[in-house]
């Protein structure tokens, strides 16, 4: 019996995306390590013969968000599982509502645009243990 087992499950969510629950507890890490956004607007430029252009304001941009996520089988996630999980969610077009705190980052779901892996730590027979993984995400209208 070791520590883990003698303590009460205590159970944070810290948010859900494409139906994975980012969560904190005495038996499982799975959480996000980092989030950034980038917003914006679209303009139009217009030139003109013998002065400066104009700007032509066209509308906001969609934002996009960047997701890194380190998966750690010691800390009960299984790295490979996770992984491709997403990728497949990206393959088929899913698009869902990243929650996080109980509230939408962004009004409208999020499409995932790419996703990059790094193989941190494998094992014998190619066991994958650790790897970090980056969502490019996209609101979808």
């Amino acid at each position: 019996l070791s520590l883990h087992d003698a303590l009460p499950i205590s159970y944070m969510a810290v948010g859900t995306f494409m139906g994975q629950t980012f969560s904190v507890s005495n038996k499982k890490i799975y959480t996000v390590k980092s989030l950034s956004e980038t917003a914006g607007a679209d303009y139009a430029i217009h030139e003109r013969a013998g002065k400066k252009a104009r700007s032509q304001y066209l509308g906001p941009k969609l934002r996009t968000y960047k997701v890194d996520i380190t998966l750690r089988a010691q800390d009960g996630v299984n790295p490979r599982k996770k992984k491709d999980f997403f990728i497949k969610k990206a393959e088929k077009g899913k698009a869902d509502y990243f929650i996080v705190g109980g509230k939408p980052l962004s009004p409208y779901p999020l499409k995932i645009t790419d996703i990059s892996d790094e193989w941190d730590a494998v094992i014998l027979n190619g066991k994958l243990i650790e790897c970090s993984i980056t969502l490019d995400l996209e609101e979808y209208l």
